[in-house]
């Protein structure tokens, strides 16, 4: 009967995308899908995922994250970097404005001056932390910092120390560059009718139902490919999918239950790991966590390849490191641990252990973690250890876990930016602790200091076989119980071409696409 129900629906969007590719008018702008409207489209102000993306297309940044994760320039199209590592000189030419006038290396410095200014109180200033003087300026204790234009093309900015992921930092949405003369006229509404110089520029936003994008005229950038762009906002998963079979939208991302489905209906679909990692961090400043072998024996006693075939629907890789395989300068290694419960309870016997123990896992309300949990927790009763799933809303549980309140708690970890530091930097460095990202309380000294001479090392390679050497040392000590890299399905309509799923989430600004 499942099968037959399968098929009926394989054969359904067969003949709807069908009838979708014959006949009848083809927009001649790319249709796209939001689940939850932006907030604010200013830089600055921009903290959710669906203001950050938005808001990207509109602004321009100094430089910008092509989809593969690489730097490329953007309103500086050459720039270098000081042997000491510090200096950074900008050469800022070409860009335009969507009211048609220049951008210089002053407007440059203004915009991002106006990120750190205390008065703008933007929750992103952090980004521009790494600049000399940054940290006082927003504190107040000085009137500036060093971001100058030296002239109307040449910007130069100063770092207080070497910090080799910068340039990721400045390709960030909130780096993006407003017009200054906007900013200051429209104030906090700024957010609703921005005026950058990205490839595209806002026509229309309408509460609850639409944003319309056109192409920026005056933008070099989006001077071929598709005339604009319509984002609609539709929160409901099935009223998304019911929409792309009907031929309204063009790029629909697909829930890892949907896959068989759709692997079956003969469209397009692309596959790519996301910059996230799912784990269960533990509580390293409480008992009997503290113990590495506990640690170890628990995520010896979880079959997370299990998992991941049956309630992930294989849309996942299972996580034998922290960083992700795109950005790694080698393989990921083999799993430290395998699923093995019964060398899980001789651990635990090892560590005082014999019965085993009690312990809490937190997770905050979602249906698809309270089925994933539930697994996890037949698992460790295998191994003697009584699981108790406590749920709490996301506010709340946030503030528990920051607060180091729970024994462990389920979570994910989104990358900022495309950088292994990214991942090792705010979730195991001891200065991180708590609402930094390293809420397990793990502290080693010798990662700290691993970690902090990669950071000033220039040369990928060298930075990598530094970070790789913290990423053992995590794996060995266990902080967590390593789940799973999830893998991000879309799928895309026939018209579209040059599309690819971008590594980071803005960094596919769809000038190099096309509609057939």
């Amino acid at each position: 009967m499942i099968r037959r129900l399968l098929s009926i629906a394989v054969s359904l969007i067969s003949a709807l995308l069908i009838v979708s590719c014959g006949g009848g008018e083809v927009s001649p702008v790319l249709r796209l899908a939001l689940q939850t409207e932006p907030t604010n489209l200013d830089p600055a102000l921009a903290v959710d995922y669906s203001s950050g993306w938005v808001s990207s297309l509109i602004h321009s940044n100094v430089v910008r994250f092509e989809p593969d994760g690489s730097i490329a320039p953007d309103l500086a199209r050459s720039w270098s970097v000081s042997a000491d590592g510090l200096e950074y000189v900008f050469h800022v030419t070409g860009g335009m404005f969507s009211d048609g006038r220049p951008v210089t290396a002053i407007d440059v410095e203004r915009s991002l001056t106006r990120l750190v200014d205390p008065s703008t109180a933007s929750p992103r200033w952090w980004v521009l932390e790494p600049v000399a003087g940054a940290s006082d300026f927003h504190a107040g204790r000085s009137g500036g910092c060093s971001i100058k234009a030296r002239d109307d093309s040449t910007l130069v900015i100063r770092l207080g120390s070497p910090a080799s992921h910068f340039l990721s930092l400045l390709a960030m949405p909130a780096a993006g560059i407003v017009s200054p003369a906007a900013a200051d006229s429209l104030g906090r509404d700024y957010g609703r009718t921005p005026t950058g110089s990205g490839p595209w520029r806002l026509v229309s936003w309408t509460s609850g139902d639409e944003i319309v994008l056109e192409r920026n005229p005056f933008s070099c950038e989006a001077a071929a490919g598709i005339p604009g762009i319509n984002i609609r906002l539709i929160p409901e998963s099935m009223t998304r999918i019911a929409e792309f079979e009907v031929g309204n939208l063009d790029i629909l991302e697909i829930p890892p239950a949907e896959l068989e489905l759709w692997r079956s209906a003969g469209v397009r679909l692309l596959r790519s790991q996301e910059l996230r990692i799912v784990y269960i961090g533990l509580n390293t400043e409480k008992a009997p966590f503290d113990d590495p072998r506990v640690r170890r024996a628990l995520n010896m006693a979880v079959d997370i390849d299990l998992v991941i075939g049956r309630l992930l629907f294989g849309a996942a890789e299972r996580a034998t490191g922290v960083v992700p395989a795109g950005l790694r300068g080698s393989p990921l290694p083999g799993p430290l641990y395998r699923y093995d419960p019964e060398g899980a309870v001789r651990l635990l016997e090892e560590a005082g252990y014999p019965d085993g123990f009690t312990m809490e896992i937190w997770q905050r309300e979602n249906p698809e973690s309270g089925r994933i949990l539930e697994s996890m927790q037949g698992f460790l009763a295998r191994a003697g250890i009584e699981v108790k799933l406590v749920t709490r809303e996301w506010s709340a549980f946030k503030q528990a876990v920051d607060m180091g309140t729970p024994d462990a708690f389920y979570l994910d970890w989104f990358a900022d930016y495309p950088e292994a530091g990214n991942f090792l930097v705010p979730l195991f460095h001891s200065e991180s602790r708590g609402g930094g990202g390293n809420r397990a309380g793990f502290s080693d000294a010798a990662v700290d200091s691993i970690l902090d001479a990669a950071s000033a090392v220039s040369d990928p390679a060298a930075r990598w076989e530094l970070y790789a050497e913290a990423e053992g040392r995590v794996l060995e000590a266990a902080p967590w119980i390593f789940l799973w890299f999830p893998v991000r399905y879309e799928v895309v309509s026939h018209r579209l071409e040059g599309y690819e799923i971008p590594v980071i989430f803005n960094g596919q600004r769809f000038t190099g696409v096309s509609l057939r």
